[in-house]
């Protein structure tokens, strides 16, 4: 009889047992709920420290991520990881370089995508405070990662060169000089002259750092041909762009017996050869072609140039000679027709000039 009477009565137990976890789970939600929103509307936060107010705060690794959660609920507030960008900009102009860090990292932790323009400014302001606290590896993280979404961003190319040069590591000194050109011709620009005058320093030292460093004519060639490119498109320093394809092609006559057969060392002194020609300097202009003309013996409109350039400097008998190659077809040279007429000209010009010549000297 017992028995079955607590049978009856198991149903009406369980129901007030439910009832009582779920009035607990409840009441300790809400318990939660109101922790949580007294923390976020308090007008301010006291760090946890070392045993006072007035001592230091701990670091983020001695807290042992135990604000962690709190620290992602106060990042959920709209317009909050400004308002960490400017505490963290506020340390950084007091000195406190590594709690700006903390801050910014803290920030950019608990951001949702990091290539909105805000998270751009707290991994440029951490790039900042990196180099200050000597961390150069880390200030050259934060600014590729800037330069990934934004690579004409002025301030990571030139903390980025700035950290390499601090690093000294010399594979990165090409990456280095290349930023500090980008910031020059293609980047928003250096501001101040100060700044500038920096730039202008980075650039030269690592570029003669890269240079002395790396071994292959090719790249160096390369590399060259671009710098000079972005003297002649940019600034239109013309001088300063045959500065540059000098050093490849002596590179060359050194390296290579001046040999410029292969691709980039043919193109730099093609570009030289462009140069002198806008400069009217035909002396320099008809020895280039000489070279040009070893690694690419058939071609009939160099060596129609070059007879221009030996016309104007005077040289007759060579000139004479040359014209009269292309007509006679040696080394295999098919000329067309309008070059042909034009070899027929030079000839004829060369042939009155030298025999006015020879008058002179009988």
């Amino acid at each position: 009889k017992d028995s079955k009477k607590m049978s009856a009565d198991a149903p009406l137990l369980r129901r007030q047992r439910m009832g009582f976890a779920y009035h607990w789970l409840s009441c300790t939600a809400l318990a939660m709920a109101l922790g949580i929103l007294m923390v976020v509307l308090s007008p301010s936060r006291v760090p946890i420290t070392r045993g006072g107010l007035s001592r230091k705060p701990l670091t983020r690794r001695e807290l042992g991520g135990r604000n962690s959660m709190i620290e992602k609920l106060l990042n959920l507030r709209g317009g909050d990881l400004e308002s960490e960008k400017n505490r963290g900009n506020a340390l950084f102009q007091q000195g406190k370089y590594e709690q700006a860090r903390d801050v910014y990292t803290r920030a950019l932790d608990n951001a949702k995508n990091r290539k909105e323009n805000i998270c751009l400014a707290l991994l440029r302001n951490r790039a900042a405070a990196n180099m200050k606290l000597g961390d150069y590896e880390g200030a050259i993280a934060d600014s590729t990662e800037v330069l990934a979404t934004d690579p004409d961003c002025n301030k990571a190319l030139l903390r980025r060169a700035m950290a390499i040069d601090k690093l000294g590591d010399v594979k990165r000194f090409k990456m280095g000089y290349r930023d500090c050109r980008s910031l020059i011709f293609d980047g928003e620009g250096a501001t101040g002259s100060d700044t500038l005058t920096e730039v202008n320093r980075l650039e030269k030292k690592l570029r003669e750092a890269y240079y002395n460093y790396v071994d292959d004519v090719d790249e160096v060639c390369k590399e060259t041909y671009k710098d000079a490119v972005d003297q002649i498109k940019y600034s239109n320093i013309i001088d300063k762009a045959v500065a540059d394809l000098d050093f490849a092609c002596d590179k060359v006559m050194e390296k290579r017996n001046g040999n410029f057969s292969a691709e980039w060392p043919y193109k730099c002194l093609e570009l030289r050869m462009s140069c002198f020609k806008q400069q009217s300097n035909f002396e320099m202009l008809q020895e280039d072609l000489g070279l040009m003309l070893a690694a690419r013996p058939g071609n009939v409109s160099l060596r129609l140039m070059r007879c221009m350039a030996l016309e104007c400097c005077e040289s007759w008998p060579k000139c004479l000679r040359e014209a009269e190659s292309i007509i006679t077809c040696k080394k295999g040279q098919n000329p067309t027709m309008a070059e042909y007429k034009e070899a027929e000209a030079y000839i004829k010009r060369m042939s009155y000039y030298v025999d006015k010549l020879s008058d002179r000297e009988r």
